[in-house]
This record gives structure tokens, sequence and C-alpha cells, in this order.
């Protein structure tokens, strides 16, 4: 597997992820065309951390989207981590692999102490994602997504503790 730097010809990626009814289930359903273009730049630049493609084999097609971003919560900034896979790739343990070799990098970026996540509560795979990799839960809370207010998990990973 690989996670290569998302670049402006992923659009269609976002597009087929982002609209697709599955993909966005728990995120409030597919979001429109344009919003989508509006922050894809962002995705682009890597603004307030890397935005990926997951590409589970060299040379092939990309699979679905990881990152690490700058979030508000509570008043203040904290880094969000969050991923998706295109349908055709569930259940592969594809997810499992890009969230490692994301941390892996994050761990070695000075930027990133902690890392948070927002997963639906009803999102059984990405809580489990968040559980392996030893993320504690801080409890259930109410974000905005998109027009859509979301109940979700509120996972932590200290990236600065060794064990």
């Amino acid at each position: 597997m690989e996670l290569l730097p998302y670049l402006d010809e992923d659009l269609a990626l976002s597009l087929a992820l982002e609209t697709d009814p599955e993909v966005m289930r728990e995120l409030g359903g597919p979001r429109d065309r344009e919003a989508i273009e509006a922050v894809h730049p962002k995705r682009v630049q890597g603004a307030g951390g890397p935005w990926l493609k997951i590409v589970p084999e060299p040379g092939g097609e990309a699979a679905g989207a990881i990152g690490i971003w700058e979030s508000e919560w509570e008043g203040g900034t904290v880094h969000e981590a969050g991923w998706m896979l295109l349908p055709a790739y569930h259940g592969r343990g594809l997810g499992s692999e890009a969230l490692g070799l994301l941390l892996d990098r994050a761990r070695d970026d000075p930027r990133f102490e902690r890392v948070h996540a927002f997963p639906g509560v009803t999102n059984g795979p990405s809580n489990g994602l968040c559980r392996k990799f030893g993320f504690e839960l801080l409890g259930e809370s109410t974000v905005e997504f998109a027009g859509s207010e979301l109940r979700v998990n509120h996972w932590c990973l200290d990236l600065t503790r060794v064990d």
C-alpha cells in the first residue's frame, strides 16, 4: 500500500467518494459538486496537515483518501484525522493499513502531538479503527459537518506517549 500526496487531478476521487450515498452515510449524506470543488484546493495544498490518497498497490488506482487537518474544537484548534474508502474496497483492511501509515508519519512530524477523530456513533468500522490504534474515547458529541448535525464519538490519540 502507498499513501501518496493528494494532487489537483484527484478531484475525481473526491467526487466519487463524497457523492456516494454509502460512503457519506455517516456524514450527513452525499455532498454537492460545488462544495467538494471548494474544499479541493485545501486538500491539495495540505492545509493544516497531509491529505493523501490511498493506493492499494504501487501504480494502481486510488481506493480512498485519508488525512489530518486543523479543526476547531471547543474554542481551540485540534488536528483531526479522517478517512474514507470507495465501497468496492470496504472490508479489505485497507483503512486499517492506511491509518497505521498515517499515524506513523504523524508521530515523526513535530506539528502533531495529539490526533482527534470524530466517527459517527453508529460507524462501527471507523470506531473500531480508533480502538485498534489506541485512541482514547472521550465521549459522544454533536458536530456540524457540511450543514448537518452529526452525533459522533470523540476519540483522541496522544502521539507523544510511549508505551
